[in-house]
């Protein structure tokens, strides 16, 4: 099987894994042609994605969707991938006035097909985050991507609870300054790991920490028999990720009613 039919099935398998994937924070509803992820405590924005409507009711689907949502005060992020259905689920949005600061791509890496590499000369020290660097953790995400994450620190506190956590949060040290971070999810008997978060000050970049945070995911992924890694992968980490052996699947857009606050780089 090669090129479309293989990354159709490659994200056929992926979606069937995620679909019922729960967010911290969020009441999981998952209908016959779209999953939701509706705020709780106070939160004001719904997230979407997978869908899979039909392409004769999918204007009608979309302003459903879109309705109810604003009905209850939420604004809406839906996380677009260009092989869902509609194949043209992008652009409808669009002409609904949502927008994406930028496309990443969903990467697939086969875990059982890698090897270890060892990343000592990484000029960090990369470990297990605590409960203490959390909130360092969400500021330095907000530093690289330039946008308010006031939601972050308490997520990544519920996916890291000892006892129904799904995460595993790692930070990269230099001085003493936390300078990078990442972290690994892992939903009940899903073959599918998620990569998320992963984010080194530009300053530190080009030194080995990038890769040496994702070997310590890479690593727990291994050692918990997962079968395969998933990553929305920024341009700038995709080059990277490629060379490790992850595999193209699709496009992603994550489409917004309303755009990220922005923060100051000074």
């Amino acid at each position: 099987m090669e090129g479309y039919d293989r990354r159709r099935q490659i994200f056929d398998d992926y979606a069937a894994a995620r679909v019922a994937a729960r967010v911290p924070g969020y009441t999981l509803d998952v209908d016959k042609d779209i999953t939701r992820h509706l705020p709780q405590a106070g939160d004001d924005e719904a997230l979407f994605w997978l869908a899979r409507f039909d392409h004769g009711h999918a204007d009608r689907r979309i302003d459903e969707e879109l309705a109810n949502a604003s009905r209850r005060g939420w604004a809406v992020e839906w996380k677009v991938h260009d092989l869902d259905r509609p194949a043209d689920l992008k652009a409808r949005l669009e002409r609904r006035g949502l927008s994406a600061p930028h496309g990443e791509a969903l990467m697939v890496l086969d875990v059982a097909a890698t090897r270890p590499r060892d990343f000592a000369q990484a000029q960090a020290i990369v470990e297990e985050a605590s409960a203490q660097d959390l909130d360092d953790i969400a500021r330095l995400q907000e530093e690289v991507w330039a946008c308010r994450l006031p939601w972050l620190a308490r997520t990544l506190r519920e996916m890291t609870d000892p006892g129904r956590g799904t995460a595993v949060v790692y930070c990269a040290r230099m001085s003493g300054r936390i300078v990078g971070s990442g972290w690994i999810e892992f939903h009940g008997g899903s073959r599918f790991a998620q990569l998320c978060g992963g984010a080194l000050l530009e300053s530190c970049r080009g030194r080995g920490i990038y890769s040496r945070l994702f070997e310590r995911r890479l690593e727990e992924a291994r050692r918990r028999g997962v079968a395969y890694i998933a990553v929305d992968a920024a341009p700038d980490s995709r080059p990277i990720l490629e060379r490790r052996g992850f595999e193209f699947v699709c496009n992603t857009y994550f489409m917004r009613t309303r755009p990220y606050e922005a923060v100051s780089r000074l």
